[in-house]
């Protein structure tokens, strides 16, 4: 026997996909907005029990945020953070049930953020500390070894692309996010006191490699000709050709580093096949 799922009507189907988009905009929205005609009274008030589902909801999406953000945390202060991130999950609610997936563009809310506004490195810091989000929980995967290329034949390498480490993300920074995260996150306070007042906001940006080694979480500071060579091969360009972007007399050091590091797993000898349309 073949079982047949009930057929809802179309108008219980809008009312049902009304009564949901209402009973979020009073999770995530105005607190003060009156409570749901269906939400029914007892020993609690409609508005009470609201009230305790939206604490719950805000405190566990602000719980997944600051575990993903923890220098923004301390660079803000707790009360000032968790300010910011009522109104990003008001705005931008979770769209996936993985709460490691949550919070990728709060360095764009930052940035548009009116009351940080003064703190023009904090957006670049939070890209940093979604790198390493990313990092932390991304497939594992072995980095291809440089002895790899030895069994090779020479005329093949040029042509050689090359796939990056599931853990890398490579960033182009306005501001010194990479020093302001490791000082912000340094554990003796007093340490960490020094190690901010010893960082200059403005003293300009960086070239950063964010990837996890060897279970490691490594942050590696990259030369404007070293991230040049790695966003080119990390775009799928043929080596022969992401070396000629590079002066020759350090394109093959380079690149040896970026092996050596770990920024590749794996090698493709033929180009990539294009998509079927």
């Amino acid at each position: 026997m073949t079982l047949e799922p009930p057929l809802i009507p179309g108008n219980a189907m809008n009312s049902l996909l009304r009564l949901q988009r209402q009973f979020r905009a009073a999770l995530l929205g105005d607190a003060d907005a009156p409570p749901l005609p269906e939400i029914l009274g007892g020993a609690v008030d409609p508005a009470a029990r609201l009230d305790i589902y939206r604490n719950n909801v805000i405190g566990n999406l602000t719980g997944a945020l600051r575990l993903t953000y923890p220098a923004i945390e301390r660079l803000v202060g707790a009360e000032f953070f968790a300010a910011a991130c009522a109104r990003y999950i008001a705005a931008t609610p979770p769209g996936s049930a993985d709460l490691y997936e949550y919070g990728a563009d709060f360095s764009d809310f930052l940035a548009g953020f009116e009351p940080a506004r003064e703190l023009a490195y904090l957006p670049d810091v939070a890209r940093l500390e979604w790198a390493v989000n990313q990092a932390l929980h991304a497939s594992r995967a072995p980095a291809i070894d440089a002895a790899a290329l030895a069994d090779l034949p020479a005329e093949a390498q040029a042509d050689l692309r090359f796939t990056a480490h599931p853990t890398l993300s490579l960033l182009t920074l306005t501001h010194p996010a990479g020093a302001i995260w490791e000082a912000v996150l340094t554990a003796d306070p007093d340490e960490r006191d020094a190690a901010l007042a010893a960082v200059d906001p403005a003293a300009g940006g960086e070239t950063l490699a964010v990837l996890r080694a060897a279970d490691a979480l490594e942050l590696v500071r990259l030369s404007p000709e070293a991230f040049a060579l790695a966003r080119a091969l990390v775009d799928g360009q043929p080596l022969a050709d992401a070396l000629d972007l590079v002066a020759p007399d350090v394109a093959v050091a380079l690149f040896g580093g970026l092996l050596t590091q770990g920024f590749f797993s794996g090698i493709l000898t033929q180009p990539a096949p294009l998509p079927i349309e």
